[in-house]
């Protein structure tokens, strides 16, 4: 089995490992021993590896860090010629990935090469030809089962190279090919971040304060037009009828709208830690519901009567 291991890394690493010079330039490097992915601040804080990971220590990784290394070194080898890694890091990096089970370990230099012509596409800045592009495309599109693989590096080197529009752009182009441009799979460590709902009771208060207005001014109107014109109206009875009338005319428009029972529940996405605010309302709320995060695609289960993400990417919550 060993055996079998070390024949499949040769024959990949003889495709995918760089020039002999800069290999050499890289095992000088080698005092630099932990990894870290230079990326701006808007970066969801899972696009990024760890400080504290370190190639030499892979215990210190989770596998989304291990995964962001690898398509890090060889992104910088496909594009430049440019290799972070020393053969040894390498070798570490790959076998780890293999044993973890992660898909990264076959990243393909077309999938390196889509995403470099769609992010080029999305800046306005074509670097290959529209032909070029569309074998690209059908490479890709034949590929499907990779889509989680092209799915992260269409969100990771966007995040980096895009403008925030750029991106959406990207986003809306790769859609059409059925690839949702987020961090996916294993690269969710879906660990980061609590399982708890909490209840934001203020804007539910808001969102009722806001309906009650306008019957609120209907009720009122009575009480000032007698106050206008002279009739003696008791200010209780003439606010007390106002309150009525608002009151009742709110609920009708509560019920009408089926925004009765009304609670709106926040949390964070346990993948991309994009912020969760979700409604459940309603003459019968529904106890649970299945919630897609826009960002990054994981699907959660979240639960309104224990106020809990009680499942995101398959994985059931402790």
């Amino acid at each position: 089995m060993a055996a079998a291991m070390t024949a499949t890394r040769v024959t990949i690493l003889a495709s995918a490992k760089p020039a002999v010079a800069v290999r050499r330039a890289a095992t000088q490097r080698r005092g630099a021993t932990i990894a870290v992915r230079s990326a701006p601040e808007e970066v969801s804080p899972n696009a990024s590896i760890s400080p504290s990971c370190s190639i030499d220590d892979p215990a210190s990784c989770s596998l989304a860090d291990l995964e962001m290394m690898y398509v890090d070194a060889l992104w910088n080898y496909y594009n430049g010629g440019d290799f972070t890694l020393t053969d040894e890091q390498y070798d570490r990096l790959r076998e780890e990935l293999n044993w973890q089970g992660s898909g990264f370990p076959t990243l393909r230099r077309y999938e390196v090469q889509f995403v470099e012509a769609a992010i080029s596409y999305a800046r306005g800045d074509p670097k290959v030809s529209d032909k070029e592009y569309e074998e690209l495309k059908r490479k890709v599109k034949a590929a499907g089962k990779r889509d989680d693989v092209t799915a992260l590096l269409l969100y990771t080197k966007g995040q980096e190279l895009l403008e925030p529009e750029q991106f959406n752009q990207l986003r809306d182009e790769m859609s059409k090919l059925s690839i949702d441009v987020g961090l996916r799979g294993a690269t969710c460590t879906l660990s980061n971040t609590s399982a708890d709902l909490i209840a934001d009771s203020g804007t539910v208060t808001k969102m009722y304060a806001a309906l009650a207005i306008v019957p609120s001014l209907i009720g009122i109107v009575p009480y000032l037009g007698a106050t206008v014109f002279g009739v003696d109206v008791p200010p209780a009875a003439g606010l007390g009828f106002a309150a009525t009338i608002a009151l009742g005319l709110t609920s009708m428009i509560v019920n009408y709208t089926n925004l009765q029972n009304a609670t709106i529940l926040t949390g964070q996405c346990p993948c991309c830690e994009e912020p969760i605010k979700l409604f459940f309302g309603g003459e019968n709320p529904a106890t649970s519901v299945d919630y897609k995060c826009p960002v990054c695609g994981t699907e959660s289960k979240l639960d309104r009567v224990e106020m809990k993400i009680k499942e995101a990417g398959g994985l059931k919550s402790a």
